[in-house]
């Protein structure tokens, strides 16, 4: 199947269509005399298109941001309450930590042959 894709003839496009030879053909129809005074009203009863900003302002999308806030802030509420506890968890993890360093110390004075001195100097903290 061997076609050959001709191009359309003059004839055969869209513009020599019978529809549009009889559209050439009626008469145009005449304006009205009020045709410019009406033209003008419907054009005035066409409401301005509104700022964007005006339908952020708008009383919806204020519900939902005041909606927004109201649950940010409860969240932020709920959130500072927990992170209380664990501040005193790090108290007490720190306090631990204290505690075994200076354990470690005390270890080291009872075997101070055992370390050398770098080790020694990183136990003192210097």
């Amino acid at each position: 199947m061997n076609r050959q894709i001709k191009p359309p003839a003059e004839e055969e496009t869209w513009e020599s269509d019978p529809v549009w030879e009889l559209l050439n053909q009626a008469p145009a129809p005449p304006a009205s005399a009020r045709f410019c005074d009406e033209t003008v009203r419907q054009a005035r009863l066409v409401p301005a298109p509104r700022s964007w900003w005006r339908t952020l302002l708008a009383p919806a999308p204020l519900a939902g941001i005041a909606t927004a806030a109201t649950a940010i802030a409860i969240l932020i509420v709920g959130l500072a309450d927990h992170q209380e506890k664990p501040a005193s968890h790090v108290a007490a993890s720190a306090s631990l930590e204290e505690i075994a360093e200076t354990e470690m110390l005390l270890a080291a004075v009872d075997h101070l042959d055992d370390f050398s001195d770098a080790e020694l100097v990183s136990l003192i903290g210097f």
